[in-house]
């Protein structure tokens, strides 16, 4: 079913989005579906995995950004500790770019799971966004089972202890089961990345030809790469940047001739 079928949403703004999704156009409709319209209550957590390379954050980005939805896009890894991942999220809602100009300062000080529940509610008030739902992405979420222990209990039940239509997505290449704290908590809906097949790559990779060559050569070229490397590596970033590097080094010359 196309994503475009039974969506809130202007279908220009749905047909762009296809054309970012090739191959996830399920994970794309089910995204989709989930949000719904930007005023409805929506899920308190999604959970989504899968391999490294398999389009996760990228489409998660895209939809974020292009359907133009408030949220917060957060790294764990670049936020190790709790102040700094409270911090950053009010940051992004606030639209706050520590700098030279303010001694490079978060927009709060935020120490607490307690503060940053205060401080959230207080920057969706001022931004207007009280009728809107606000997604809190974490990606490298599994970072959080080596952080305090409070931390995943409470980005689980954000929702409920804001009293705020606000969906914490995090996104993670292990499966809920491992991720699972042992205490219990709210169970999160999960969405799971499929890897990427050799066709799907094949056509992924085929679409990001150079105009400098015909779409039925590097169509080509992009079969042979895959006849070559599919077997050790079917990470998408990892074959986009091979085959960039081939291109500047002019690695398409020998099949030209």
């Amino acid at each position: 079913m196309s994503a475009v079928e039974h969506s809130p949403y202007p279908e220009e703004t749905l047909q762009r989005l296809e054309k970012h999704a090739i191959c996830r156009e399920a994970q794309l409709s089910t995204l989709l579906a989930i949000f719904g319209e930007r005023s409805h209550l929506s899920f308190p957590s999604l959970f989504i995995y899968g391999h490294t390379g398999t389009g996760k954050t990228y489409i998660l980005q895209t939809v974020l950004s292009t359907l133009e939805l408030p949220h917060a896009f957060i790294s764990c890894v670049e936020c190790f500790t709790a102040r700094l991942l409270f911090e950053q999220i009010i940051n992004q809602l606030y639209n706050h770019c520590p700098g030279p100009e303010n001694d490079f300062s978060s927009y709060e000080r935020c120490d607490t799971f307690n503060e940053f529940v205060r401080f959230y509610k207080r920057a969706i008030a001022s931004q207007g966004l009280e009728n809107e739902t606000v997604y809190i992405v974490l990606d490298k979420a599994d970072v959080l089972r080596e952080m305090d222990a409070n931390l995943l209990p409470g980005f689980l039940r954000l929702q409920e202890l804001t009293g705020n239509n606000v969906t914490v997505i995090f996104l993670t290449e292990i499966a809920w089961e491992t991720f699972r704290p042992s205490t219990g908590c709210l169970e999160p809906l999960t969405i799971y990345f499929t890897d990427y097949s050799k066709a799907d790559l094949q056509k992924v990779l085929s679409s990001d030809h150079p105009e400098e060559y015909s779409p039925e050569f590097y169509a080509s070229y992009i079969n042979i790469l895959l006849g070559v490397f599919y077997t050790i590596c079917r990470d998408i970033k990892e074959l986009r940047h091979l085959v960039r590097v081939l291109i500047s080094l002019k690695g398409f010359c020998h099949f030209s001739k």
